[in-house]
């Protein structure tokens, strides 16, 4: 993340407990601020990692699913809100995903991020949740630049 001057990170399917994630603060990422959903559920599902030396991030709402935050630079003169999502992977149980999303919609920019199914094909019962939410909320997907970082049996 220093290398590449990111000054905000967020880590998703972490499957972290607390102390693995004080552990990473402590030894990788000591002069940065972080938090997590781990309040959420028994693991941190989501983490967030930030420079606070050139952002400053507020937590909205976390819940098991995503985790609500605004992000303010401290070097330029905007601000926006970042929601970061690891859905369930039982349809009826992300459902109050979609529900919360509504309910975060802000008046402002809004960068909803999160984990695409890459693989197996879906059917479309399996996405019309979200893709209704989608249309409700006026998001559009992304296509994706950049880096790619994955985790996969200990080795990135």
């Amino acid at each position: 993340m220093k290398k590449n001057k990111m000054d905000v990170s967020g880590f998703l399917e972490t499957k972290m407990n607390s102390s693995k994630v004080a552990y990473m603060h402590k030894f990788r990422l000591k002069h940065w601020k972080f938090l997590t959903n781990v309040g959420a559920g028994s693991n941190a599902r989501i983490v967030v990692f930030w420079n606070p030396s050139m952002v400053k991030v507020e937590l909205l709402d976390c819940l098991a699913q995503g985790l609500n935050v605004t992000i303010n630079s401290l070097v330029h003169p905007f601000s926006f809100t970042a929601t970061l999502v690891y859905g369930f992977n039982i349809i009826v149980a992300r459902r109050s995903l979609w529900e919360d999303l509504r309910g975060w919609w802000p008046n402002y920019p809004w960068l909803v991020v999160g984990d695409k199914h890459n693989g197996e094909p879906v059917s479309n019962y399996e996405v019309l949740d979200f893709r209704s939410c989608c249309a409700d909320l006026g998001l559009n997907d992304l296509n994706y630049m950049g880096c790619h970082f994955t985790w996969t049996n200990g080795s990135i």
